[in-house]
């Protein structure tokens, strides 16, 4: 990195971080080359503080004088403080891979391939029951700290019997339905007696996810009586999606997923995406952190955008079926020129799914006359649409029915609809969407897409990188923003560590300079050996190769 790359950054690239006036701070290009190394080896704060102030590596990679005493470990935890706000992790990766494209190591539109893996987040895995008691005991703790007079008409022996320390549960406690009300009740009279004396006091972020856990838990009943919120709405309001309810007191950006039968977790999605061309080192090219409920195919775009802004668009974009969507597909291809190569979702018709009947292409579509003909050739009796779905990443649908006096008469009836009275109805994109999907359909059954495609799956070596070999698979810190930092690091870290292992870039060797007695026989003509290996070959008045023997 120090050799080749002369550092990933200098101090000039962190100009706009930092205020003009005010005492001299460090070396903001240091800092970042310590985080970076952090994440390569492992260490906590107070590992990297030790290794600057020891190693001669870390003082050699950050152009560091030898007596240099190094910086105090808090420093690394204000940098990432720093690095947290706006986007400057993205510009952090942005800077590396600059110079990696500076040094040829990367370029754009090649080949790349994107995957992603669930990212635990810092915190407890709570019941709800005990996510409401440690949302309380975390507001007190909060409200102590700062203003602990308004605690003392409020807090009696028995908060101290309830919220005195860490909450545990577990997921059979005794007496759960008076523990939900007690528990409930204490949260609305904590966060009135706030209110009552001032919205300064209720800023805090504890105090606010306490907030929105009450909320999110519990409901008003008709008499306002406090009520706990269950899964049948006819109970209730019901609970929240999975997308805003909160898990955790200690971190409200964190959710729960559940990703098929197997894996359900608390906390983000963490997606990679790399170069894989033959000819050239596997680099990462971007991280996204994203919340565990956001689907795949909805960070696609956003990829493309940063790779754009990188000078490192692809070519062909590898991904699985999760990210492809028909939406997607064509505004990668009509905005930034990228073949996004990935198996299409099937056809979701009963039919389709009963292997048996018409299924959609089976159907003629004429988008000239907004007519559909059916295979006993009847036509259409209406054109609808295109209709939006409730998907974001699905396709717009235009709908085009039948009658059921059509219907109804058919032969083959049966293979179309389910029961008597019904008559078919037939969705499909608009033309250019069609026209696509059915593209890209043929060609995923031909051998030469099969053997593009399969270079794909090596990505799941670099996932399996990033969660076992660096640890991101728990977040070192709470927050989306800190969880995104620590993924970016370790993405500049395996590229440090995979370009390190490539053959040093050395120039041609120096021939080595003839002896005195050589230079006597050349300058005289005379044959002498070219090498000890070959002696049959003869040289005269030539320089010694550098395997020559001297």
């Amino acid at each position: 990195m120090r050799d080749r790359l002369d550092g990933l950054w200098c101090d000039e690239d962190f100009a706009d971080w930092y205020p003009r006036d005010g005492r001299p701070g460090l070396s903001p290009a240091q800092l970042a080359t310590v985080c970076v190394l952090q994440f390569l080896l492992g260490l906590s704060d107070r590992q990297a503080a030790e290794a600057v102030r020891c190693r001669i590596d870390f003082k050699y990679a950050m152009a560091m004088e030898l007596d240099d005493p190094g910086f105090h470990h808090s420093v690394l935890a204000d940098f990432r403080d720093r690095l947290a706000e706006d986007d400057r992790a993205d510009r952090l990766l942005d800077l590396a891979l600059d110079r990696l494209k500076e040094a040829g190591l990367v370029r754009e539109r090649t080949t790349q391939r994107t995957d992603s893996t669930h990212v635990l987040a810092l915190v407890r895995d709570l019941t709800r029951l005990e996510l409401i008691t440690e949302a309380v005991r975390a507001a007190l703790e909060e409200v102590a700290g700062t203003s602990p007079h308004l605690l003392d008409e409020l807090v009696d022996e028995d908060w101290g019997l309830r919220y005195g320390r860490p909450v545990r549960l577990g997921k059979n406690p005794t007496k759960p339905r008076t523990r939900i009300l007690a528990t409930g009740n204490d949260a609305v009279r904590l966060l009135e007696h706030l209110y009552r004396h001032g919205t300064d006091h209720t800023a805090g972020p504890r105090v606010q996810a306490l907030r929105q856990i009450v909320v999110q838990n519990y409901h008003r009943d008709a008499a306002g009586h406090l009520r706990w919120r269950t899964a049948e709405k006819e109970d209730g309001p019901g609970l929240p999606p999975s997308s805003r309810a909160i898990v955790s007191p200690y971190d409200t950006s964190a959710r729960f997923a559940r990703h098929g039968h197997i894996i359900s977790w608390k906390g983000f999605s963490a997606h990679l995406t790399e170069t894989c061309a033959p000819d050239g080192p596997n680099v990462i090219t971007d991280v996204a952190t994203i919340a565990a409920t956001t689907h795949d195919s909805q960070v696609l775009p956003g990829i493309h955008a940063r790779l754009a802004r990188r000078g490192l668009l692809p070519a062909e974009h590898l991904v699985d079926g999760g990210y492809t969507s028909l939406p997607h597909l064509a505004q990668a291809a009509r905005e930034h020129q990228v073949t996004v190569t990935g198996p299409l979702p099937g056809n979701p018709t009963r039919q389709h799914r009963r292997n048996g009947g018409f299924v959609r292409d089976d159907f003629h579509i004429d988008y000239d006359r907004q007519q559909v003909i059916c295979p006993q050739g009847q036509v259409s009796a209406g054109w609808h649409g295109p209709y939006p779905t409730s998907s974001p990443t699905a396709a717009p649908l235009i709908v085009a029915r039948f009658t059921k006096s059509q219907c109804r008469p058919c032969p083959a009836r049966a293979q179309c609809t389910s029961t008597a009275d019904s008559a078919r109805t037939v969705g499909f994109p608009p033309r250019e969407l069609r026209d696509l999907q059915l593209r890209v359909r043929s060609e995923q059954q031909t051998p030469e897409w099969k053997a593009r495609y399969a270079v794909r799956s090596g990505v799941e070596g670099t996932v399996n990188e990033f969660a076992h070999g660096h640890g991101m698979r728990r977040c070192r810190y709470r927050g989306q923003g800190k969880a995104h930092i620590q993924h970016v690091l370790t993405a500049i870290a395996v590229n440090i560590e995979r370009l390190s292992k490539l053959p040093p870039a050395e120039d041609a060797p120096t021939p080595c300079r003839p002896t005195a007695f050589q230079n006597y026989l050349d300058q005289r003509e005379l044959p002498r050996l070219k090498s000890w290996r070959t002696p049959g070959q003869l040289t005269s008045a030539t320089p010694r190769s550098p395997t020559e023997s001297s």
